[in-house]
């Protein structure tokens, strides 16, 4: 069940990822030329903290351990870098959702009694599985709420073109 759990989040974020390669600002130019810069001075530096690819001489004076973290399975595995980067955040993404699962499917089979009846022929009780997929969901998708808010502000704005609508309500 977890399995395919993390493979349904990872496709998901996949197909987010190919329907919008840029999350972040795409209209200003985002920050993944940025990111992936610093992804790839992780990759490539031999001692720490990494060389800056935006100052010639200087290092990275910000933070890169997440890069760190993202890039030791790429070395490992020797996966090339611009096929790895497209695929780090769905797998973060998918990991995500299963740690929320994961905590919320186990707190609710911690309570179940030896005497418990209802739980089925396959062996997990239904109100557990629920449980788990609520909390992958919310933290995953509900989880930032100020994507909603941005989206009913330019709705705001749409409705009322000439209006009062305030661009930061």
């Amino acid at each position: 069940i977890v399995e395919i759990l993390f493979l349904v989040f990872f496709v998901i974020d996949l197909l987010i990822r190919l329907g919008n390669s840029d999350l972040w600002h795409p209209s200003k130019g985002g920050e993944r030329p940025m990111d992936f810069s610093y992804f790839n001075a992780v990759m490539k530096s031999e001692s720490f903290p990494p060389y800056d690819p935006w100052f010639a001489g200087g290092y990275i004076n910000y933070y890169y351990y997440g890069f760190v973290l993202a890039g030791t399975p790429v070395k490992l595995l020797g996966i090339v870098p611009t096929i790895a980067y497209n695929f780090i955040l769905p797998t973060w993404f998918a990991m995500v959702a299963t740690g929320a699962f994961t905590v919320a499917f186990n707190l609710l089979e911690g309570l179940r009694t030896p005497h418990d009846d209802e739980t089925p022929a396959w062996g997990v009780q239904p109100a557990s599985l629920i449980a788990g997929i609520a909390a992958a969901v919310m933290t995953i998708f509900i989880g930032n709420l100020g994507t909603i808010q941005t989206i009913f502000n330019a709705l705001q704005r749409v409705g009322a073109p000439g209006g009062f609508a305030p661009l930061d309500a």
